[in-house]
């Protein structure tokens, strides 16, 4: 086997050569480390700052993200309150117009009272001077009153008169006319109006006046006071009782009947007088009454009427006694009127009905367009209960019957107690009726019964009472 080599040794140089180049590279690998450390140490010191400017930006934009967060929620409480206020503000439109049509309204309203207040302070200063005015109207019918009054105490009834007819006019004034109220000033119970031309002549139960006091209008608005229709009575009849006249005009003759108190018999009966004017004087040159039933209470109230054949009749009523209820009769005339003819008057009404208060009276026959009615008066004539009801009759004499369960003319606003009813015509053919009553707080004595007019027509061939104007 061959022999091994024998080791080669290297020269010095390059020991030393390998040394240093071991040197240098031991070296280089500290400069490196060294290098590399200060190169980290360097970069750790850029992180380090970076991560300071990092945990600064970070800080800052944790300060920026709080007051970003807190302006938002601000702005969010911003924005919730703006919904809020937006929603009260549509509240507050809704209350606004709400209350601006209320304003509107109320302006409107207190506009309207501030009108309504003006018109009321001129109708306060209109009615200032109008209470002055009503004063001194006032003063002028208690002057002429009271003077007719000191004249009557004296025994100068014409005086007592003229006194009254002058101070017509003013008393009127007084009592409302044209209002529906009365027409005539002074007490006028039991009326009866006729038409002669164009004046009208009323008639009424006794008073200071005489024992048929009479009225004159053209107008039937304005009434002049004429005096006693009827100045002196019969022997048999007596003074102060005489009520309830009933006028006509037959073959150029004025007719008067009236209820008068029979002295013989204490019965009150009818009689009759007559006149060649409306105007008076009327005689009743009588020896016994008319009529007289003294055996169903006494007659009283009689009317006359001219039927569709131009025959007199007249009604009246029976007080009722001995078991016979107040009745309602008729009876035809003789060509004078005054006398009755026929075999003995016929009964047309008796009371039947509730709010009649079982009685009738106070008859006026309307003859109209073929048609008869009968129009009477109801119930106590000293109450409020008092009213005027209508009956239709085939003919003067009956029979008739009650086309109504209540009565045609009661109690109203400015009335009480209506009675006494009489129709006539204007010139125009206007029917109307005239009747009496009490002023709704004055009813009863010492109240005066007052005069009222009203028209009438018709309905289905029945008679319709109008309304005051």
């Amino acid at each position: 086997m061959p022999a091994p080599e024998p080791r080669r040794r290297f020269p010095g140089w390059r020991k030393r050569l390998l040394a240093f180049l071991t040197g240098i590279i031991a070296l280089a690998v500290l400069t490196t480390g060294i290098l590399s450390d200060l190169q980290v140490r360097s970069e750790l010191r850029l992180a380090r700052s970076s991560l300071r400017a990092t945990q600064a930006r970070l800080r800052t934009t944790q300060a920026r993200l709080r007051t970003t967060q807190s302006r938002l929620a601000s702005t969010l409480r911003s924005l919730t309150s703006v919904q809020a206020d937006l929603a009260s503000t549509t509240t507050e439109r809704d209350t606004l117009e709400v209350a601006f049509k209320i304003t509107a309204w109320e302006l409107s309203g207190a506009e309207s009272y501030l009108a309504s207040t003006q018109t009321s302070l001129a109708n306060a200063n209109t009615g200032l001077v109008l209470q002055g005015t009503a004063i001194t109207t006032l003063n002028t019918c208690l002057a002429g009153v009271e003077k007719a009054l000191n004249q009557l105490s004296v025994g100068d009834q014409s005086g007592a008169v003229t006194s009254i007819s002058k101070v017509a006019s003013s008393c009127q004034v007084l009592q409302g006319q044209g209002k529906g109220g009365p027409v005539f000033p002074f007490d006028f119970p039991d009326p009866d109006v006729i038409r002669v031309g164009t004046t009208y002549y009323g008639y009424a139960t006794n008073s200071a006046t005489g024992n048929v006091q009479m009225i004159q209008s053209t107008d039937l608005m304005q009434w002049t006071v004429l005096g006693d229709a009827l100045s002196h009575l019969p022997a048999w009849a007596g003074h102060g009782s005489t009520w309830a006249p009933g006028v006509f005009e037959l073959n150029g003759t004025f007719v008067l009947y009236y209820t008068a108190f029979d002295t013989l018999t204490s019965t009150q009966c009818v009689s009759v007088a007559v006149a060649h004017s409306p105007l008076r004087p009327f005689v009743d040159s009588s020896t016994s009454p008319l009529v007289c039933q003294p055996d169903l209470g006494g007659s009283i109230d009689p009317n006359p009427f001219i039927d569709a054949g131009g025959t007199p009749y007249v009604t009246w009523k029976s007080e009722g006694a001995n078991g016979q209820p107040p009745t309602i009769w008729a009876q035809q005339l003789s060509a004078d009127g005054t006398a009755l003819v026929g075999r003995g008057p016929t009964a047309l009404l008796k009371p039947s009905q509730r709010w009649e208060g079982g009685v009738v009276e106070g008859p006026s026959i309307l003859v109209w367009s073929g048609h008869y009615y009968l129009f009477y008066s109801a119930n106590n004539w000293r109450t409020a209960n008092y009213t005027i009801g209508v009956a239709a009759c085939r003919g003067p004499t009956g029979p008739c019957s009650k086309p109504f369960d209540r009565p045609i003319i009661g109690s109203q606003a400015t009335m009480s107690g209506p009675g006494g009813p009489s129709l006539f015509t204007d010139p125009q053919g206007v029917l109307w009726i005239a009747f009496h009553a009490w002023l709704p707080s004055a009813v009863d004595y010492p109240h005066s019964r007052l005069l009222f007019l009203r028209q009438v027509t018709f309905t289905d061939d029945l008679p319709v009472v109008q309304s005051a104007a």
